[in-house]
């Protein structure tokens, strides 16, 4: 677990957030200047937001955004250097890094979590479902690779909880 990732536990994570991926890497561009400078850090990916997260001697760089805001993601790779840009309708976030597989597990998270977001929301503003028909629903996103065995098990203790 890296530094950023136990620190953003620390001060950041709220009571009722899960963790779902994380990837070292930076936001900003080599060699850039102000706002455009380089930091290095985490992106966490939790069930309700992503987070660039850099904790520093003389401070930290703290951006977050709402799973429900974003409208699109785009991933880009250039000779093992990896993307993922995230759009809201009024800002985005990039984030880079040269790990592939978390860089896959940070995008698999996000568009999962986001789906099971947008249906809890949409299945909650007709009627709230049953807790075993939402079982159910995450079993079949569960069988057909939209979530993983570990996302599907937070999911359905979420579930379990607010019983």
């Amino acid at each position: 677990m890296s530094s950023h990732l136990r620190k953003f536990e620390q001060k950041h994570k709220k009571t009722d957030e899960i963790i779902i991926a994380s990837a070292d890497g930076y936001i900003g561009e080599m060699m850039g200047k102000g706002k455009n400078k380089q930091e290095n850090g985490t992106l966490i990916v939790t069930n309700h937001r992503i987070a660039f997260y850099r904790a520093g001697i003389f401070g930290e760089v703290f951006e977050t955004m709402p799973l429900k805001s974003i409208t699109s993601i785009e991933r880009k790779s250039i000779l093992g250097h990896r993307t993922i840009v995230i759009h809201t309708s009024h800002d985005e976030l990039r984030f880079k890094t040269f790990d592939k597989d978390n860089e896959s597990a940070l995008f698999e998270a996000i568009e999962s979590t986001r789906l099971l977001n947008n249906q809890q929301q949409s299945t909650s503003s007709t009627a709230a479902p049953d807790a075993i028909e939402t079982l159910r629903k995450l079993n079949d996103l569960k069988l057909t690779g939209a979530l993983s065995d570990s996302e599907f098990e937070i999911k359905k203790a979420e579930l379990l909880a607010r019983l």
